[in-house]
């Protein structure tokens, strides 16, 4: 080793050391408090506090955390990857991660040489000791290419299970709640169409109007109830369909009636024109009633007083197009392509504020594609909207519905699920 390299303190040890060799016993060593051997010691001393800190931040992260070097071994790893991983962070430090650590992405396993090449980010699954599964959001990032730090990858295991458990538990409050409220909200509906109809005509208009305004609301209640429960269905893959012939006329003319008293308080006319030899379409009734109505309830709250929300159908040999189209504010181009996302409301500068819950077109859209059909809009801002979809048309051939026209078995067979 050349003296050159070494601390001061230790060259002159060796110097002294040198001097008594050749008989000068008078040589004095000069060895004072404050050299390089406290130096060395206060380092040493930072080091370690240095590496207290680290070990406190990591065990504070909740997300794992875990590092590996360039031959895929564990180099350090926080509590949270243990509780995750189940294994121990003495079990972790040292081993190869692919040794006891799995990676799956669906059914296929993803190994170091994937995830550590390239920052990834991905919803896998985890299975660690004892073949304890845990869903998680992977996320890695590549250190750098240098080999001094011995440091490769780092790994951040997100938990998705405690997540997935509070959304089952929201999705059943909601379940639960929605139907609570339908079945009293049906009977207020009940009575007062029926108190409405056998008191047509014998009460004043201010108490008729006060009654027809009751029933209004409580049929906008029930609307927004039926979107909570069905928005519910769709994110819990629980919605069923029923595909039938129907005859769509009679869904069509029922929609506009129950939303009539809706468009009389804001003046606004509301027509519907369908050809006079209407087919039989494929569609569940209540479903295809249920797009009908938020399409409807959408044009009547984006369209200013005394203005029109019209309803027209067109034919094709294989198809009906329903377009619901209105005079009403318009939609900005730059809202369209969000127009059918879960809770997206449009807000318009014409209005004080956004109307609806962002629901309807998100149910709407979710309905007529598993009813084989397809959903789109065309709005200029100040002129109008126009909503349209389409639903198969049902063939007849000797009085049996011809199927061969549909490709998906789920059709055929005459319900969906999803």
């Amino acid at each position: 080793m050349q003296i050159s390299l070494l601390p001061k303190i230790i060259k002159d040890l060796i110097k002294s050391t040198e001097s008594l060799g050749h008989g000068n016993f008078n040589q004095r060593v000069n060895i004072r408090s404050g050299d390089e051997f406290e130096e060395l010691e206060r380092e040493k001393e930072v080091a370690i506090a240095e590496k207290n800190k680290m070990s406190e931040v990591l065990s504070s992260i909740v997300d794992g955390i875990i590092a590996i070097d360039f031959n895929k071994n564990i180099i350090l790893s926080n509590l949270a990857a243990s509780e995750i991983t189940g294994f121990t962070q003495a079990e972790l430090q040292g081993q190869p991660i692919d040794k006891l650590i799995h990676l799956f992405d669906d059914r296929e396993e993803i190994f170091p040489k994937i995830y550590c090449q390239v920052n990834f980010n991905k919803s896998v699954k985890l299975i660690g000791k004892n073949s304890k599964q845990t869903k998680i959001t992977l996320v890695t990032a590549k250190v750098g290419e240098t080999l001094h730090s011995n440091l490769n990858c780092i790994l951040i295991l997100h938990d998705l299970s405690k997540e997935e458990e509070l959304e089952r538990m929201k999705l059943d409050f909601i379940s639960m709640v929605s139907h609570e409220l339908r079945t009293p909200l049906t009977s207020i509906i009940g009575y007062l169409s029926v108190f409405t109809s056998e008191n047509k005509g014998k009460l004043p208009k201010e108490e008729s109007d006060l009654i027809d305004r009751s029933l209004i609301s409580a049929q906008q209640l029930l609307i927004l109830v039926q979107n909570i429960l069905n928005v519910n269905k769709i994110e819990d893959s629980q919605m069923s369909v029923s595909i039938e012939p129907i005859d769509y006329s009679l869904v069509l003319q029922k929609a506009i009636e129950d939303l009539r008293g809706q468009a009389n308080q804001k003046n606004i006319v509301l027509t519907l024109t369908i050809p006079p030899t209407m087919p039989k379409v494929l569609a569940d009734p209540i479903r295809i009633s249920e797009v009908v109505t938020n399409l409807l309830v959408n044009a009547i709250n984006y369209t200013n007083p005394g203005g029109k929300v019209m309803v027209t159908t067109t034919l094709s040999p294989n198809e009906v197009t329903t377009t619901v189209s209105d005079t009403g504010v318009g939609i900005p181009k730059e809202a369209l392509p969000h127009l059918f996302n879960k809770f997206f409301r449009v807000s318009n500068q014409t209005q004080k504020m956004s109307k609806g819950t962002g629901l309807g077109l998100y149910i709407a859209k979710s309905i007529v594609e598993k009813l084989n059909g397809k959903i789109w809009v065309e709005s200029e801002q100040g002129v109008g909207s126009k909503f349209s979809f389409t639903l198969p048309i049902v063939t007849l051939s000797s009085g049996i519905v011809d199927s061969s026209r549909f490709v998906s078995d789920e059709i055929k067979s005459g319900a969906l699920n999803y």
